[in-house]
């Protein structure tokens, strides 16, 4: 083999060599980022949970009323005579006197009343105008939304009432039949209608 060629080839193999070793250091950083990506990750710490117990809460809460039961003012006994018949008699002619309100219950045992249906809106705007007009006027107003079974759109009612007295209301319906234009409808008050009332 020549001599040049020899001396290429074991500069080459030297220059691989260095290479090889000193390559690795310029492109990992220093031995000091090495050993500290390295380092160990030391163990979560260990948390010490208070253990409650349900005797403990039990007892504070029997020692907090006993707290409030003793803070509570004594009661004292009533010693008034009390006829309960009189006392009944004096208030059914009380009622009698004062124009008490003869009243007819429903299947609820829940006063039956009427209310005065005005209109029938699908727009909730022009439901609340014409209940701002009524008001205006001083009578007792609301809106119930409904859905219609046919078509399942949403309807916004306007009443006046609910009144116990349908002949009052009648004379209301005359007034307001009067003052603007509207014929409106005498209908049963249902509470169970008040779920659909649009506040305002």
């Amino acid at each position: 083999m020549d001599t040049k060629l020899r001396q290429r080839v074991v500069g080459a193999g030297v220059l691989t060599a260095l290479a090889i070793i000193i390559l690795p250091m310029l492109l990992d950083g220093t031995s000091d980022d090495r050993a500290r990506v390295m380092a160990t990750i030391p163990e979560p710490p260990t948390i010490e949970l208070k253990k409650l117990s349900m005797e403990g809460a039990l007892r504070r809460m029997r020692e907090m009323e006993q707290e409030s039961a003793a803070q509570l003012p004594e009661l004292l006994p009533d010693f008034t005579p009390y006829d309960k018949t009189t006392a009944a008699d004096e208030n059914v002619s009380a009622g009698k006197k004062s124009g008490a309100i003869d009243l007819t219950l429903d299947k609820n045992s829940l006063p039956v009343s009427w209310s005065l249906q005005l209109g029938s809106f699908q727009d909730p705007k022009n439901a609340q105008r014409l209940r701002q007009q009524l008001r205006d006027a001083e009578y007792r107003t609301y809106i119930i939304r409904v859905l219609t079974a046919d078509d399942n759109t949403e309807t916004f009612r306007v009443y006046i009432g609910p009144m116990l007295k349908k002949n009052q209301l009648e004379a209301i319906a005359e007034e307001v039949r009067v003052k603007f234009k509207i014929t409106g409808q005498i209908v049963r008050y249902r509470l169970e209608d008040d779920g659909g009332q649009l506040g305002g």
